[in-house]
């Protein structure tokens, strides 16, 4: 019930304050320019309402600027004060990072200080920390309006670093959730050659399937990537974008739902009430940035793997890969881009439930000898520890990917147990009275490990190494 509460909310926002904004059609700020309701910004069904930003000033923006020197208390770089900005300590030869929150959300959210803590750990960065929260409030279609002078706001600081202290804008990469990933695309529209966009989960409502001039897109930097968790209905509390907006896009567990999300579950109330109830309404939207914070100093890659659908990695059809193939989701994707000119490139990969996400993809294939009788049933692997249904033909391979929380190294052997399951559709698979011992052949065992590309062979050669007779177990070890 929660859930759709919490949705009707959202939605009913929308027809907030409809005699105030719907006045004017266009509006303009100073040195950010004119915001017009025109459009793309008109676009229905999409966008049911447009309204006008609020002001520099009603917005109230901070840059909290952190660095090596200064982890925990920021310096404020005031776009209008260019003394802040001369006085700060920024250091222009170093690379800079921005990240900037999403709706009802703060600049000082514990999510933010944890990925500027890791950044800090990982490199000797520039960290700005973008605070809108004062324009992040109800209503949602404000809010989406707000981000537009933010994301000007942001690209007129980028500028001044430019000019007063020689920043490359080619060295500057944002980081955005949610609203805060359309708030980067905006920011660099404004800024020629901006290096880098990482969108996580970008907010789905008034921006999925709208012109390119409303949402981010592949050429509001020289490398956009985009993490999807949560393209789920707006009506089931699906926030994100399902629709590819990055030269890559990655979309764990098939960017819908993440496992750990379930309703009912609460993980983060050891971290007070607030965090707990954002975890409750919205796990799934939330988890992109949880993905992208473990990734910077994790020695898994987040390895995902390039693929037409998710079900189609999830069958082994594209692991392992090999080039541009593989991909690494999160703080290191820049590892791998796509030819200049590329983008809507779609990786796939899972994840864990809980802390530490990361896992290690392996791929089982079993192959049945061209003699073996027709069976059905559930096959355990020891290795993986998971279960399918599956039924076993004569001369096939059977193909599946799995995850291990760490790299094993070599497999050296296989335990494989299978339970037959008869199905009342088809009487000839059914084992009544017991009056048979259903078993399966087996010629082949495959293992590669999708982030290492190791591969162990393990091969049956006489009828009895090849038997596995219903609800035995047996372990395989003899290297082909």
């Amino acid at each position: 019930m929660i859930r759709y509460l919490v949705a009707i909310l959202l939605l009913g926002s929308t027809f907030a304050e409809i005699p105030e904004r719907t006045k004017r059609s266009s509006i303009c700020y100073g040195d950010l320019g004119c915001f017009s309701t025109s459009g793309a910004f008109t676009d229905f069904p999409n966008r049911i309402l447009s309204l006008l930003p609020r002001s520099p000033q009603q917005l109230d923006v901070r840059f909290r600027f952190y660095n090596r020197n200064n982890r925990n208390t920021s310096t404020l770089l005031d776009v209008d004060n260019g003394g802040t900005i001369t006085a700060s300590g920024f250091d222009p030869q170093k690379k800079t990072k921005f990240v900037i929150h999403g709706f009802i959300d703060g600049g000082q959210s514990l999510w933010m200080l944890r990925m500027k803590d890791e950044l800090l750990i990982h490199g000797d960065y520039n960290v700005i920390l973008v605070d809108w929260g004062k324009g992040s409030k109800l209503p949602y279609t404000q809010a989406t309006a707000n981000t537009r002078v933010v994301g000007a706001l942001t690209a007129k600081l980028i500028k001044q670093l430019q000019t007063a202290l020689r920043l490359r804008p080619e060295d500057v990469h944002l980081i955005g959730h949610s609203l805060g990933a359309h708030i980067c695309g905006y920011a660099g529209e404004r800024v020629q050659s901006l290096g880098r966009i990482t969108g996580m989960d970008p907010a789905e409502p008034y921006f999925q399937y709208t012109d390119r001039t409303v949402r981010l897109d592949p050429t509001d930097a020289l490398f956009v990537d985009v993490i999807h968790t949560n393209g789920e209905s707006m009506l089931n509390l699906g926030y994100g974008m399902l629709q590819p907006c990055g030269h890559v896009d990655y979309f764990p567990n098939g960017g819908q739902v993440q496992p750990g999300c379930s309703s009912g579950q609460i993980n983060d109330l050891d971290q007070g009430l607030y965090e707990g109830m954002k975890w409750v309404v919205a796990c799934n939207h939330l988890r992109s940035y949880d993905y992208f914070t473990e990734s910077i100093n994790s020695a898994c890659p987040f390895a995902g793997y390039k693929c037409e659908t998710y079900d189609r990695m999830k069958a082994g059809a594209c692991v392992p890969c090999s080039g541009s193939s593989c991909g690494y989701m999160g703080m290191h994707a820049d590892r791998v881009k796509p030819p200049s000119g590329t983008s809507l490139v779609k990786y796939y990969l899972l994840t864990g439930d809980a802390r530490p996400y990361c896992k290690y993809h392996m791929k089982l294939s079993i192959t049945t000898p061209s003699s073996s009788s027709r069976e059905r049933g559930q096959l355990y692997a020891k290795v993986i520890g998971s279960a399918r249904n599956i039924y076993f033909e004569s001369g096939q391979t059977y193909s599946y990917i799995f995850v291990s929380s760490a790299d094993i190294g070599t497999v050296s052997r296989v335990q494989l147990r299978w339970t037959h399951k008869g199905t009342i559709t088809n009487p000839f698979s059914l084992n009544i009275l017991n009056l048979r011992t259903p078993t399966i052949q087996i010629s082949r065992i495959n293992i590669v490990e999708g982030e290492s590309k190791r591969s162990s062979q393990f091969c049956m050669t006489t009828d009895d190494s090849r038997s596995l007779p219903n609800k035995q177990q047996k372990i395989f070890d003899h290297a082909c």
